[in-house]
């Protein structure tokens, strides 16, 4: 690895780049982690699956900033699936994250409610007991 842009993923195939993301150390990761989670907003793409069950909840404390961009942008789809990604986290973690979650839930924009974030940000609370 020449640096820590090359493991930034290079397609929505690129598994050696993800593989080696498993094992990074956090302070390293932490210049692209706003980059790697642009790789979960479509839930399709075969490395999204692996970012969120094996890379990115390595790095929960560190994406929380990251994590309230998204919340606070106009992505409705990649809230939903910041939103799967988040239920990997530890509380503590998304205690921080629970009044962005809150508001989903309880007082939705139009385009969440068409995409039903509200329902996956419901699922949160009931999970972590927010």
């Amino acid at each position: 690895m020449n640096s820590i842009i090359d493991l930034i993923p290079k397609d929505k195939f690129d598994d050696s780049s993800v593989d080696a993301l498993k094992t990074i150390e956090i302070k390293k990761a932490e210049p692209i982690l706003n980059l790697l989670l642009e790789w979960i907003k479509d839930i399709n793409w075969p490395i999204a699956q692996v970012l969120i069950n094996d890379v990115l909840p390595r790095f929960h404390a560190e994406l929380v900033p990251h994590i309230q961009v998204v919340f606070n942008s106009n992505d409705d789809i990649w809230k939903c699936w910041t939103l799967c990604l988040i239920k990997r986290f530890p509380v503590e973690t998304v205690k921080k994250l629970s009044p962005d979650i809150k508001r989903i839930a309880a007082n939705p924009t139009v385009g969440e409610v068409v995409e039903e974030v509200n329902v996956y940000a419901e699922e949160v609370i009931q999970l972590f007991a927010l």
